[in-house]
């Protein structure tokens, strides 16, 4: 190889923080220094990797195949050192678990009992980031498995099939659409409505329910947690189309009401996805099994 491991987290922390002074300070260096590596490297591989835009650095072309590399290869890295010091030390497994599209964890403490009952040694650590880019997330490794709602086809991510769920009109207790026995588009048309993301994700209510049915809802606001929007709904001060087991310890509580969408309903499943290259005794993939079977319990 001609580029040596401190390159390849230059290449990383450039593309990560942008330009060479924040980059320099990650990596604990002087900006003069990481200007000489840089050199070092587009001399051993015999072309630009950066060239400059303003103050920033640009990627080349070339310098981006490289760069993504750098950004699947480290991570990877950094985890079969901490394996290997697991493995060989005994201790506890740390597996790190986010939640994709909704910030929800009604359902945390009893698994978090469940795993600890069933593996001990596996320990949980939440990591809520992974709730906005879980692919990426799981890619760069800094999350080992994402429960996800709908179906991710991406290569290098391996499903693992948990629970079946619906997509449901969710509404301020007691409403009048609660007592429907299901609602269409056309209800929502002069209702102020919450989503909680600008991106039409395949497989969700817009596709499904609302752009087939040509009607939008008069005022649709994006609030990008979904905590905040039970929280809005419960007051009285709009609805949304959320997973129904999303929002279960609301609807329990009776802070909330919902509907079925249509006359057949929209199901939804969730999967945990996790790295296909994770080994087949990694933590990740235990507790991916011990997540499915407690969903099956």
């Amino acid at each position: 190889m001609k580029l040596e491991i401190r390159h390849w987290q230059m290449l990383k922390a450039i593309s990560e923080l942008g330009n060479v002074a924040q980059a320099a300070d990650a990596l604990g260096i002087s900006q003069s220094a990481l200007s000489h590596r840089i050199a070092e490297a587009e001399r051993r591989m015999g072309g630009k990797l950066f060239e400059k835009e303003g103050r920033r650095l640009k990627l080349t072309p070339a310098g981006n195949l490289i760069t993504q590399a750098a950004l699947q290869s480290l991570p990877a890295l950094g985890r079969a050192e901490k394996d290997f010091e697991q493995n060989a030390s005994d201790q506890n497994q740390i597996v790190r678990l986010g939640v994709a599209a909704y910030s929800c964890y009604h359902w945390l403490p009893e698994f978090m009992q469940f795993v600890s009952h069933k593996a001990p040694k596996l320990k949980l650590q939440l990591v809520a980031s992974a709730t906005q880019n879980p692919i990426t997330s799981l890619q760069h490794g800094s999350v080992d498995i994402v429960i996800a709602p709908g179906y991710l086809a991406t290569p290098g991510i391996i499903p693992i099939p948990l629970f079946k769920d619906e997509l449901v009109l969710v509404t301020p207790y007691d409403h009048p659409l609660s007592h429907k026995p299901f609602i269409q588009a056309q209800d929502l048309s002069q209702e102020k409505y919450y989503t909680y993301s600008q991106n039409i994700l395949p497989g969700f209510e817009y596709e499904r329910f609302i752009r087939p049915s040509g009607v939008i809802p008069q005022q649709v606001e994006v609030v990008e947690m979904t905590d905040a929007i039970i929280e809005l709904i419960s007051a009285g001060l709009g609805m949304s189309i959320l997973s129904k087991w999303a929002v279960d310890a609301a609807l329990q509580s009776q802070r909330l009401s919902f509907v079925q969408l249509g006359e057949k309903g929209l199901d939804l499943a969730w999967s945990a996805l996790i790295r296909e290259s994770e080994k087949r005794n990694s933590a990740s993939k235990a507790l991916s099994k011990l997540l499915a079977r407690w969903y099956q319990k």
